[in-house]
């Protein structure tokens, strides 16, 4: 199966950033991370438009899980998923984790697991430090 994290923030430095720590650890055919901070034109913002394109070229893509860090940049996100077609909502699937930590954990999962049960929960466990 063939997966993508999209990563979504107001600043294409955050993305960029995680991206580049992902693709690190993560090595793996079936995963795309993609980039999608800041606004089309390159500014400081958020774009549902910039991602509706990002998941128009991504023909290939089976499931997209997607991350968002703050208010505008999370109803992008939702913004997004209801300009897709029916056939792309179903491959959309917001992440209801953080953007580094929960991006980081499904990435390293999903370059490793077509489970989709398994990368939501490595995502949403992520921030689980266990410090007391």
């Amino acid at each position: 199966m063939n997966k993508a994290i999209l990563l979504i923030s107001h600043s294409q430095k955050i993305t960029d950033g995680i991206k580049e720590m992902i693709e690190q650890m993560a090595q793996s055919e079936s995963l795309q991370i993609i980039s999608l901070g800041g606004t089309s034109d390159g500014e400081l913002g958020s774009d549902p438009t910039k991602i509706v394109e990002a998941v128009n070229k991504a023909k290939s893509v089976d499931k997209f899980f997607v991350f968002a860090d703050l208010g505008s940049a999370v109803l992008s996100a939702e913004l997004a998923f209801d300009m897709l077609e029916e056939d792309q909502q179903a491959k959309y699937v917001l992440v209801d984790a953080p953007l580094v930590e929960g991006a980081f954990a499904a990435g390293i999962t999903a370059s490793v697991s077509d489970d989709v049960e398994h990368i939501l929960a490595e995502a949403k466990n992520a921030p689980m430090k266990g410090w007391n």
